[in-house]
């Protein structure tokens, strides 16, 4: 979709949520199921994806670890935002590139080896391809970051609630 197509369903998607505030509520579920070792397979909607772990933590290499879909998850949330966001504002970008740096620690993962894992810093670098003036680019970036919800997800502590059920003997589907 060209930025002109992508501007008018924003701005049209923005008079419906606006006048309808119910619309823009939606509720996901999202299942993962770990049927041995540790090859996970996950599916949400009509999608479906394999994780795993590498072979040298257990597991077979089938798919990416956990942390790869997280790290996905957030850097193509930033870059689908700057696009949109771009051409809800009529700026012109001819491409946006997101490039996530990670410093994890994965001790935590081990009983008795340091603390739960943990990221000691994400860096993401915002590469964008317009002749655009800098302060247009900029205040794309900035309203963006301020709308995205992945970025929030990762400065902002979450409110999560576990439940548990147990079945004895029946295979999960």
């Amino acid at each position: 979709m060209d930025q002109e197509k992508m501007q008018a369903a924003l701005q049209r998607a923005d008079k419906v949520f606006a006048k309808r505030p119910e619309v823009a509520q939606k509720k996901k579920v999202s299942k993962a199921i770990v049927r041995e070792g540790t090859r996970c397979e996950f599916s949400e909607d009509e999608w479906s994806y394999v994780a795993d772990m590498p072979e040298a933590l257990g597991g077979t290499a089938t798919g990416p670890g956990p942390g790869t879909y997280a790290r996905a998850g957030l850097c193509a949330c930033l870059a689908i935002g700057y696009s949109m966001r771009a051409a809800y504002l009529g700026v012109p970008l001819r491409s946006v590139e997101v490039e996530l740096r990670a410093d994890i620690d994965n001790r935590g993962l081990f009983c008795g080896q340091a603390q739960v894992p943990v990221y000691s810093g994400l860096t993401y670098i915002v590469t964008v391809d317009s002749d655009a003036p800098e302060a247009d680019i900029r205040r794309v970036l900035d309203e963006a970051d301020a709308r995205s919800p992945y970025l929030g997800v990762f400065q902002t502590p979450q409110q999560l609630q576990r439940e548990m059920n147990i079945v004895r003997g029946v295979a999960l589907a």
